[in-house]
Parts: structure tokens; sequence; C-alpha cells
């Protein structure tokens, strides 16, 4: 499929899913930058030409099963009717799963998707089977069930050990210790001390930590804690833990701050989870890497469509460190446009990297 065609296609898709009501053909013409490029003011042959561009996008996105429904719509009660286009999440989005003694409550997230209540049996027939079939790499099968495994971890409420499984993340023996360690810290308030590996430094050093909170985020488990000898509060990857003990005595005890809320960590990228002040950088993605940082809503875009299909975004950055190593993951098809010393770290790095595998100090 040609790059500009897939390219609008998703801006079309994530047009319509943002809109909750419908969208004229006039605004997706407005909105979305590849129809409203080939449309020349006074032009009405350039006019036709778009519309049956867009038409042609429907009907091809509709055989491909994104339901693009036509309907009525006015903006006075004397207006003549007008053809609006939506998306409707229960068409386009799976069904949300649900633990069935949960189906009560009236505190769900994504109200408008259709729910699938599962027991607690269904829930541990489908991790043991979705695990075996992905284990087996040969089978054309193993995609679909790692895929179905990421599904019912976001959806549905597993403890620290079955998240682990079926997310087929290794946990070594020492770093399921220290979650175990952590999670009773957390809930009795008692202080903990480990040896803390740090990548910026490439060093470990022991610390002392009031443990807050924990959550998993990214595919990892992190530490939210005041850090005693730091006297601040910071957050920590517990991959990066070692020798995690629970401290004894009444130093030990503490209380967590009255207005922290564990909840506040959800969902921010790596590169947010610090206290520092951040510091705003562009960065230019190129087609189709830049599609998904979109879709994730990865950062604030300010060129979304560029002439290649690329996107400009910019990211409040408090950590450099982890936000460099991964735009270091886009093979290449990442620049930062600035700050200037942001982009020479993320060139030092490439270089780095590419020493330490080739062998050499090119």
């Amino acid at each position: 499929m040609p790059r500009d065609k897939l390219a609008r296609w998703l801006d079309l898709i994530a047009l319509l899913l943002n809109r909750q009501y419908p969208v004229t053909r006039e605004e997706i013409f407005n909105k979305v930058a590849a129809y409203r490029a080939t449309i020349r003011p006074d032009d009405k042959r350039s006019h036709a030409s778009t519309r049956r561009t867009f038409e042609r996008d429907k009907d091809e996105l509709r055989a491909l099963g994104v339901t693009i429904r036509t309907r009525e719509i006015s903006d006075a009660e004397w207006d003549e009717p007008r053809s609006g286009y939506s998306l409707s999440d229960r068409d386009f989005y799976l069904p949300y799963l649900e633990l069935s003694a949960n189906v009560a409550s009236s505190d769900r997230p994504y109200p408008g998707l259709t729910r699938i209540p599962v027991t607690d049996e269904d829930l541990d027939i489908l991790d043991r089977a979705t695990a075996r079939i992905a284990q087996r790499t040969e089978s054309p099968l193993a995609a679909a069930a790692q895929s179905a495994r990421r599904k019912l971890t976001f959806d549905l409420p597993f403890e620290s050990v079955e998240i682990e499984r079926v997310l087929a993340r290794d946990m070594s023996a020492d770093d399921r210790s220290a979650l175990a360690t952590l999670q009773q810290a957390v809930a009795s308030h008692s202080a903990v001390t480990f040896g803390y590996y740090s990548i910026a430094r490439d060093d470990t050093a022991q610390r002392s930590v009031e443990p807050w909170g924990l959550f998993f985020s990214w595919g990892h488990w992190y530490l939210v804690g005041h850090d005693r000898d730091r006297e601040a509060e910071r957050v920590f990857r517990v991959d990066r833990m070692t020798g995690a003990v629970a401290e004894q005595g009444k130093a030990a005890r503490f209380e967590p701050p009255a207005d922290f809320d564990i909840r506040s960590y959800v969902g921010r990228a790596p590169w947010e989870l610090s206290q520092a002040e951040p510091v705003t950088v562009t960065v230019r993605f190129d087609f189709p890497e830049s599609r998904t940082v979109l879709a994730r809503q990865l950062g604030t875009p300010t060129a979304e469509v560029l002439d290649d299909g690329g996107a400009e975004v910019e990211f409040q950055v408090r950590e450099r460190g982890p936000f460099l190593r991964w735009l270091l993951t886009m093979s290449g098809s990442a620049r930062v446009v600035g700050p200037q010393e942001v982009a020479d770290d993320l060139e030092a790095l490439r270089k780095r990297v590419l020493a330490l595998y080739s062998g050499g100090d090119r």
C-alpha cells in the first residue's frame, strides 16, 4: 500500500475517533492534510477529484472492517439536512473484558464499549491456553496469542505475578522477591533499603527509601517514594534493585503524604517519571513511526502530517536518559530538531551503542 494512502487513512480515522458527533465532508477536507492539499480555490475539478478520493477511501476502509457511518446533521431547525460521517466505538474497538464480580460496579472504564463478563475460571483457562500458543513461535497463531494476552492484561485486574505471566516478560527470582518486599513495605509503611543501579552514572549505590506506592508502566514495575539520603521524592525501577530488605525499628516507620495518589503516575512515559523541571524537546519522526507516536498520543504534535507522512512532536522531558534510549529504538527514524544539546546527546548515544556492538570506536 502506498505511504500517502496509509497516512491519509490513519489521519481520517484519527479525526473521526476524536469526535463524538458526525463530521461533515467539508470539515474532513479541511482537517485531513492529504485532502486539503489537493483542493485548489475556485477549481471545481480539484474539489470533484478530492471527493472521489474520499469516497474510494470510505469504501476501502469499510471493506477492511472500519465502519464509517453516514448520518444526517443540521445546524438549525430550518436548515436542510447534510451528510456527516462518524465512527462508533462499538464498531471500532474490541469489547471491554471485566471480571463477573465487577459487572455491577458503576465506576467502569470505557463506558461506551460493549462488555464481556469473564469469570475467574475463564481467566485461568485463557491465561494458560494463550501462554502455550504464544510459546509456539513456529505457529501462525503465536502473534495472535501474544496480542490476546496484552488485551487480557490491560482490561483485567491481575495480581502482580499474574501480570508478569500474561505480559510474557520474565522476572528473575531476585526481582520477584524485591517486588514482594516492596509490596509489604508499602502496606506496612516501613522504609526499605536496596542497592540501585543508575544507568547515567553506571554504578550501584545503597538507597534508603520510604515506599509510597507501586505502579506498572511500559512493561516494568516502578516504586515511588521518599529517598531519605537525597531528601526528595524519587521513582525507582524494580528490576534495577538488588538486595531489597525492609528496615526494622521505630526509625523505619513513616506516613506517606496525605495528598499522594499513585494514580497520578499511571500513563506517564519513562521520561516523565521525575520531579525535575521539564525541557521541551521537538522530534521529527519519519513515516510510519510518526503514525505510531501520534496514535499513542505521546507528546504534543506541532506538525501532524509532513509532505512525506512524517510528523513533528514536542515532548516535556524530565529524564533525558530514558527519552534518548526510546528514540534510539526508532532505528534512525527519529531526529531531534531542538534543543541542539539534546540532538548532540542522541548522536553521542548512537555512536556509543554502535561502537559497543561493532567492537570499534567509529
